[in-house]
């Protein structure tokens, strides 16, 4: 094998190792209501979901994807955000369903800019639009501001109508499967009830994060993801 393999071979484990490091560290930050974790298939592609839990788009279930440029975290590529079902939103491309995260990241920089910056930053434009000054350069959807500027009333209203369809769509299945595919169950009495009771007896504490093995479904009604 010559030098330039081997120097190869262990670029590529040191750039594992680095994405690894960047999920690990999701663990020890404050991401309540998300769920992420990397493909089987492809470590430079993310699953993700929010269950948002205040704000206009409260109990919305909204499945997305982190696509990591091929040299992650090693170049200035921003990670891309697609959600994977129609979210109105002025800063959602409503044609692919792309995150403009310019206004927070201009450039990623290694060591500095982090994977749970990026999910916060999806947290806040969800859960607290009222709170957040749009800039004209960083709007996606042209429709979804011009209503929140000049008609608050139907804004709310098609906002309504893409949580009532996320909620629909919690237990699709994905069109390509993946094993790490972040999958959820509708509650069954028989089966989750006793988990559930045991949660609640040992007062466990929310999951963030789907755990290596275990039990994940929603409530009906609730939109609350629970594990075990």
């Amino acid at each position: 094998m010559t030098l330039d393999a081997n120097d190869g071979i262990l670029e590529s484990v040191l750039q594992e190792y680095k994405i690894l490091a960047e999920y690990e560290r999701l663990q020890s930050e404050d991401l309540g209501g998300i769920y992420v974790t990397p493909s089987y298939e492809n470590p430079f592609l993310w699953f993700g979901v929010i269950f948002v839990r205040s704000g206009m788009y409260k109990d919305g279930v909204f499945r997305f994807t982190i696509t990591l440029s091929n040299r992650f975290p090693n170049d200035d590529a921003v990670p891309v955000v697609t959600f994977q079902s129609d979210v109105f939103h002025p800063m959602i491309n409503p044609s692919d369903g792309v995150l403009n995260t310019s206004d927070a990241f201009t450039k990623w920089q290694s060591g500095d800019s982090r994977i749970w910056q990026l999910l916060k930053f999806l947290q806040f434009v969800l859960q607290n639009l009222d709170d957040h000054t749009l800039q004209s350069e960083h709007v996606a959807n042209s429709d979804a501001y011009r209503l929140l500027v000049e008609n608050r009333a139907e804004f709310q209203l098609r906002v309504e109508q893409c949580v009532d369809e996320s909620q629909q769509k919690l237990y699709d299945l994905p069109a390509q499967p993946d094993r790490f595919y972040i999958c959820f169950d509708r509650f069954n009495p028989d089966v989750h009830g006793p988990v559930l009771a045991s949660m609640k007896e040992n007062k466990s504490a929310e999951v963030t994060t789907p755990p290596s093995s275990g039990l994940s479904w929603v409530r009906k009604g609730f939109y609350q993801p629970l594990s075990k």
